[in-house]
């Protein structure tokens, strides 16, 4: 992989001095990592419980640097505001053969993760992780499935609300109503799931006004949720063993979904009744399809590095892509590290291979023959 380089003019007390950065690979094992995370203290929008997932990626950080530092390599912490200035001043001073991109939001708007992906691309600094536009149109879920059922890949019937009134024709309830542009289930709780047209468009307004963007409204479809992980390019993926959602503790006659309290509120009830298990008793033909569809939509969205596909079997052999996600959550007891070590690949030989992935290097995880 070439070097890159990149130059910004930094504005000293009497003049403005150009400081210039060329991005060169460090020989052999040995490198210097700047960990990118974002200091979210307040958020574009939403509710204030919204700050539980914005604040989770310092944990993932921490297990990160842990990682890198067993492996032997220096870490630079670096942390994204929405001065672009001081991000490159910063990126300077640490000099990375990489940058280890867990910035998932600036200033709470998770549309700014591509935005770094952009400045690291536009300096030459390798990085790892998917490219600014899977990132945008992943988080984008109408350009999303769009791409996915441009490409084949099975999506639920559904419309986006720009106001609330209009046109459900078409779609048959239950409904979930859900932000047309966020990720980590903000937005999404049992009520979020509807089952009459007066209540999609109440939710779907306050959709609308809460998070300040449309709202989504699909076909909410029961059926068992699994999650296939996969790493390395778009082109050919490498997909690790299935999870999926256990439901069977789920509070009694509530709809069956990960919710935003499933995925942050340890003490609820929905994150009890939510644990990721291994998928079992898949047939292996239907397991093949799974797999096939997780890679399809990988390919749709151009992911790169480390991705994480939902779906839904909708019975009779059928499925639909229920999210694609690009960087997904790398705590080591979310899903995509937990595949990972299904497959025999510890958590610091993950670290390493999405590294590896971000400087060019060939080849991929050895997967366990038993995974």
């Amino acid at each position: 992989m070439r070097g890159g380089g990149g130059c910004v003019k930094r504005a000293g007390p009497q003049r403005i001095r150009e400081v210039c950065y060329v991005w060169q690979p460090r020989r052999g094992r040995l490198r210097r990592i700047a960990l990118l995370t974002s200091d979210d203290a307040t958020l574009a929008h939403g509710a204030l419980a919204d700050a539980h997932a914005v604040a989770a990626v310092h944990t993932v950080a921490r297990q990160v640097e842990r990682a890198c530092l067993e492996l032997g390599w220096s870490v630079a912490p670096v942390c994204v505001t929405r001065d672009p200035r001081r991000l490159l001043a910063d990126l300077e001073r640490a000099r990375p053969d990489a940058a280890f991109h867990l910035a998932e939001s600036v200033g709470g708007d998770a549309r700014m993760e591509a935005a770094v992906a952009v400045l690291l691309d536009w300096i030459g600094i390798p990085y790892t992780g998917s490219p600014p536009q899977a990132l945008l149109h992943a988080l984008d879920k109408p350009v999303a499935r769009a791409l996915l059922a441009a490409h084949g890949v099975p999506v639920a019937a559904g419309v986006v609300l720009e106001h609330g009134d209009e046109s459900l024709l078409g779609l048959t309830p239950p409904w979930i109503v859900k932000p047309a542009r966020e990720d980590a289930s903000h937005g999404i709780h049992l009520e979020s799931v509807v089952s009459d047209e007066a209540a999609a468009r109440r939710r779907a307004r306050e959709v609308i006004e809460q998070y300040r963007q449309p709202a989504l409204v699909e076909e909410f479809v029961e059926g068992r949720e699994l999650s296939v992980s996969l790493l390395g390019p778009a082109q050919e993926p490498t997909p690790l063993p299935i999870f999926e959602i256990d439901y069977a503790g789920f509070p009694a006659g509530r709809p069956k979904l990960v919710t935003y309290a499933a995925k942050w509120h340890p003490e609820s009830d929905e994150y009890r009744g939510t644990p990721l298990v291994p998928a079992r008793d898949l047939e292996p033909a239907l397991a093949r399809r799974v797999v096939e569809t997780a890679c399809a939509a990988y390919r749709a969205l151009e992911l790169r590095g480390y991705g994480r596909v939902d779906l839904r079997l909708t019975g009779e052999g059928g499925m639909i892509v229920v999210e694609v996600n690009p960087n997904p959550d790398l705590a080591p007891d979310h899903e995509i590290a937990r595949a990972a070590a299904r497959a025999g690949i510890s958590y610091a030989s993950l670290i390493e291979w999405l590294v590896d992935q971000a400087l060019g290097k060939p080849g991929g995880p050895a997967i366990s023959r038993d995974a």
